[in-house]
């Protein structure tokens, strides 16, 4: 993962590189930059979507991905792009015990609304959380 980018006051980005440490990564970019804003009470949440959305990215997609954050009137967008057309969905858990195909679920979950942007290069997942 390269370095983050700041474009604005209330934007960052960080380019996705490399699978191996991403979500990790992720994690603590979503962490600095949420503490710059005053927004800690929104570290664990955050964390949670935006490992599960750069996870995804990683898994599914493909190349380059890109996560960014933008604080926007009373809310936090959290955005993980990538090259591939391929839609996320919410897959139908069968038990307590399985691990795969959780992820859309807890963003759903987690967050006041999520959804998919497709571009004419792959698409955007985003996912929003109220301050």
């Amino acid at each position: 993962m390269s370095n983050v980018v700041t474009t604005e006051p209330d934007t960052a980005e960080v380019t996705v590189e490399v699978p191996a440490g991403a979500a990790r990564q992720a994690r603590g970019v979503i962490t600095r930059t949420l503490a710059a804003w005053g927004l800690t009470h929104l570290t664990r949440a955050a964390v949670m979507v935006g490992h599960e959305l750069v996870a995804n990215a990683l898994r599914h997609g493909m190349p380059p991905a890109a996560l960014r954050l933008l604080r926007r009137d009373g809310a936090v967008l959290i955005e993980v792009g990538d090259a591939s057309p391929a839609l996320p969905q919410i897959a139908e858990i069968d038990n307590e015990t399985s691990t795969s195909g959780r992820g859309m679920f807890i963003v759903s979950r987690l967050a006041r609304s999520w959804g998919v942007r497709p571009l004419p290069t792959g698409k955007v997942v985003w996912a929003e959380l109220v301050q």
